[in-house]
């Protein structure tokens, strides 16, 4: 199944071509408190144009169109783009593809109006605004000086932004709201020695804004940039005649570096100031930038780690969210596709994570984040879903309300393509015969007693071994346990478990037979580390089935207990590993308190 292409439902919803003419100012937003709103301005294509780009579509005035949309989608729109019933259209545009040398210390900001109008800098021949006029003529152009032309390159602001400042919603929204500095922990960020840089995010962030935000840290000229633009921004709503300010259009706010760089990306030439002189050029789109970053290594920490420990698997640990016991196939088919910048999305759901892949600096390629391990999890991460009742009927990118809302909170991040993952040997199955040839490794290879055991009614052969199974009737309710009954063989579902004698001292490993659900293999064993009998262990089943699962060691007085991964495993010895190294763990203990 291909990848969602996503809709947003300021823009027109019919079958013509529109294409994103400029992008205006930013204000606050009536609708969406959370989240500034930004001008879009369309320009519909002549009929049968196609490309976006060409004389006929830059001088049309056929429809033009002002939107306002969230400041958090600015990393999924750019000047240039077409746009049919309110989606993306992809368009061939590697004639306009280019790279341009520029030295960003001889650059200055010019209002697009004083460019167009008073310097000609962009001839109405070559870019027709038109009934757009209104709302992009105090727009920012960063100019810069070459070979005595003032306007030999010229960049809006609203696109270094988008690229340098905005890369994912809500940097963006952090940007405009002046809490770009509040995106980090300042106590437990910052260049630790030359060229590493610590990045303590905030939860709400993702890993990847650790790059924009290390370079923040690590840059006096982009903290100051930054700082600008959120003053400007408030000096023009303290000085609006209305209290609900019109967008200030003057966004200016220049590259985060100084010295010369080159930019790829959409490039629309222009005439130059002389008939036989260079053209000039309108970057209206940055792709890829050659500007190096002042670090070299990038360490990523943050409030609320999603990271997984080694504990990942154990079903002790509290979970974070409440799980709802609507099935998730119900929920899947409510996921919308279209961004709406009228309402807060509604929070204490998942967030829906959506990545645009762009391999922006040159500099970072082949680099990649450095992620602490993580020494202990502390939660089980059980996704909040919603419930099934409520019809979630779009996306929002504001930060969300805990009142009522029909809109999945979602975050755009822009991230790098992702390298491929090599392996040497295919991963293997987390089943029970994976678990029964790790058993017999064991048993090969260490030195103690290993049997795989049965509990009497509902013992099964699997080879040369013995499965028990879980029992299926729950006696104080008279019911059938249906997670422990296999209902298209119409069987009990196994479970396969390993007593291990070594010296005086027993220990267990289980592993359930796996349909839909992810479990990990259980190592028990009893305080005293002596056998545990058939009754009790059936008893234990019965505790397992009836949670669906494990039973946490609370519920197991008197006994021992850990878990181990079944995860990306690529050979038998490796889980024989996993699993003996827990069972020495669980004996160790005994040894211990022994001890004291």
């Amino acid at each position: 199944m291909g990848q969602a292409v996503y809709a947003i439902d300021a823009f027109p919803d019919d079958d013509l071509l529109w294409r994103i003419e400029w992008i205006g100012g930013v204000g606050y937003n009536t609708s969406v408190p959370s989240e500034p709103q930004i001008d879009v301005c369309l320009a519909q294509l002549p009929k049968g144009e196609k490309n976006p780009l060409s004389a006929r579509a830059r001088s049309s005035q056929v429809e033009k169109r002002t939107v306002k949309i969230g400041v958090g989608l600015l990393p999924y729109v750019w000047i240039g783009s077409v746009w049919q019933k309110r989606r993306p259209v992809i368009t061939n545009l590697s004639a306009y593809r280019g790279r341009v040398s520029i030295d960003a210390t001889s650059l200055r900001m010019v209002a697009l109006g004083m460019a167009t109008s008073r310097d000609n800098a962009i001839p109405r021949s070559s870019y027709l605004f038109g009934a757009s006029w209104p709302n992009v003529c105090r727009t920012i152009l960063v100019a810069v000086e070459q070979d005595g032309d003032p306007y030999a390159v010229m960049v809006p602001t609203a696109e270094i932004i988008r690229f340098y400042y905005g890369p994912s919603t809500r940097l963006a929204q952090a940007l405009f709201w002046g809490e770009y500095r509040n995106m980090f922990n300042a106590d437990r960020s910052g260049v630790f020695k030359e060229g590493v840089v610590r990045v303590h995010l905030r939860r709400w962030l993702e890993d990847e804004d650790s790059w924009t935000l290390a370079r923040y840290i690590c840059s006096p000229l982009m903290q100051s940039e930054v700082s600008e633009l959120y003053r400007n921004l408030q000096v023009y709503q303290i000085n609006s005649p209305n209290l609900i300010s019109q967008l200030d259009q003057a966004l200016r706010c220049s590259f985060p570096f100084a010295g010369p760089t080159i930019i790829q990306g959409i490039c629309l030439r222009l005439p130059g100031p002389t008939p036989d002189g260079p053209p000039r050029w309108l970057v209206l789109r940055i792709e890829q930038c050659s500007a190096p970053f002042p670090f070299d290594l990038v360490i990523v920490d943050r409030d609320n780690s999603s990271a997984r420990g080694p504990n990942v698997e154990d079903e002790n640990l509290i979970a974070a969210w409440a799980k709802t016991e609507k099935p998730e196939s119900e929920v899947e088919e409510q996921t919308p596709e279209v961004f709406c910048s009228n309402e807060e999305p509604r929070r204490g759901l998942e967030p829906l994570r959506i990545d645009l892949i762009e391999n922006r600096f040159e500099y970072l390629s082949g680099k990649a984040l450095l992620k602490e391990e993580k020494v202990l999890q502390h939660y089980r991460h059980i996704p909040m879903k919603a419930d099934a009742n409520q019809m979630l009927t779009g996306l929002g990118t504001g930060q969300g309300t805990w009142g009522t809302s029909n809109l999945l909170l979602t975050k755009l991040t822009t991230v790098p393509t992702p390298a491929p993952k090599r392996r040497d040997a295919p991963v293997l199955p987390a089943n029970l015969e994976t678990f029964v040839k790790a058993i017999e490794l064991l048993a090969e290879q260490r030195s103690c007693e290993v049997g795989l055991i049965g509990l009497g009614r509902g013992d099964s052969s699997f080879g040369p071994h013995t499965l028990a199974s879980f029992p299926t009737h729950d006696p104080r309710k008279g019911k059938r346990i249906a997670w422990a009954w296999i209902k298209r063989e119409k069987r009990p579902r196994r479970v396969a478990i390993a007593e291990v004698g070594l010296e005086n001292k027993f220990a267990y490993a289980l592993e359930i037979e796996r349909t839909n659900q992810e479990h990990s293999i259980l190592v028990l064993a009893r305080e005293d580390s002596q056998r545990i009998a058939a009754d009790r262990l059936q008893a234990i089943m019965l505790m397992c089935a009836l949670k669906r699962g494990w039973v946490p060691e609370e519920q197991l007085p008197g006994y021992r207990r850990k878990t181990t991964t079944h995860r990306d495993l690529v050979t038998i010895s490796v889980l024989e590993s996993r699993i003996w190294r827990k069972i020495v763990k669980v004996l160790e203990k005994r040894s211990a308190s022994a001890g004291n």
